[in-house]
């Protein structure tokens, strides 16, 4: 078979192939987004980071002074949590539960009040705290209706919904303290009730 013959035979036994142009795909915008949710989660990590750096620091007092220059620059002490500018004490684990009275007068010892809590962010901080001890049945907070039955107050002098709209369920003549359970609900107790409260005051 001549060499013209064979390139005969080869093309009859090699099928044909078609070549299609492949859809195109929007690179640009699938990159962008992608790119885009990875910077939201490195923000994200470095924002942490950094908080947890400024507490840490802070928190030395060995380096506190060199740090804290500003007078008003301060750290909680032992055995308190710093959220939002404030320091919080968290009795379950470290104190003996305590009457709301019992309670509110620890606190005052300690330059603190019980805690106010003035928005959904900081109601959600101590939801967060509570929920990190499996038996915590509820959490005295600053708030009472013992100067005029039905009107409840925050220790600041705000009506209960000043801050927030809540409200205080189980109210009754012989309930004048409100303890704090989970998601977000206020409760009107007996303030002879012994239970574990937070403390709150400024950082």
């Amino acid at each position: 078979m001549d060499l013209r013959n064979e390139q005969d035979e080869a093309k009859r036994e090699t099928p044909a192939v078609t070549w299609t142009r492949a859809p195109e795909v929007d690179q640009t915008a699938k990159t962008s987004g992608h790119e885009l949710t990875e910077r939201l989660q490195q923000c994200q990590r470095d924002r942490q980071e950094v908080n947890l750096m400024l507490h840490t620091v802070t928190q030395d007092q060995r380096v506190r002074p060199a740090v804290c220059v500003d007078p008003r620059c301060s750290v909680c002490p032992d055995g308190w949590l710093w959220w939002g500018g404030h320091c919080y004490f968290f009795s379950v684990g470290q104190q003996d539960d305590r009457s709301w009275i019992e309670s509110s007068e620890f606190c005052l010892q300690l330059n603190s009040s019980l805690a106010v809590i003035r928005d959904p962010a900081e109601m959600e901080f101590i939801q967060g705290v509570m929920s990190r001890f499996p038996l915590f049945p509820f959490l005295w907070v600053g708030l009472t209706d013992a100067q005029q039955e039905g009107l409840w107050l925050w220790g600041d002098g705000g009506d209960v919904q000043q801050y927030m709209p809540v409200t205080v369920e189980w109210d009754a003549e012989d309930r004048d303290c409100a303890d704090l359970r989970g998601g977000g609900s206020l409760f009107a107790s007996s303030c002879e009730a012994y239970g574990p409260w937070a403390c709150k005051r400024g950082s």
